[in-house]
């Protein structure tokens, strides 16, 4: 998997511009894409825990950091985001 899939895919128009803290999104996408198996899971049970923490806040990048952790775990280890979200304690 590469940063062009994710950014042309149809969660893409997420990726787009900068985080809230004013760097280029691609950042972190290249940042997960770089991850292997078990530090791509802890960074995903992190995004869950936190995205979930900041529903009260619909512009929080939690949210679509969430989203990217997702599409990462799922296209390089399927099964992934399901372990992690069952990992995380609500």
């Amino acid at each position: 998997m590469n940063i062009d899939i994710l950014l042309n895919g149809g969660f893409g128009y997420k990726y787009e511009g900068l985080n809230n803290n004013g760097k280029p999104k691609e950042e972190y996408l290249n940042k997960i894409l770089a991850m292997d198996e078990k530090k791509l899971q802890h960074e995903t049970e992190t995004k869950i825990w936190l995205s979930a923490y900041a529903s009260n806040n619909s512009k929080s990048d939690y949210h679509w950091q969430c989203d990217a952790c997702f599409e990462v775990a799922e296209e390089k280890f399927p099964g992934l985001y399901d372990r992690a979200y069952k990992n995380v304690d609500f």
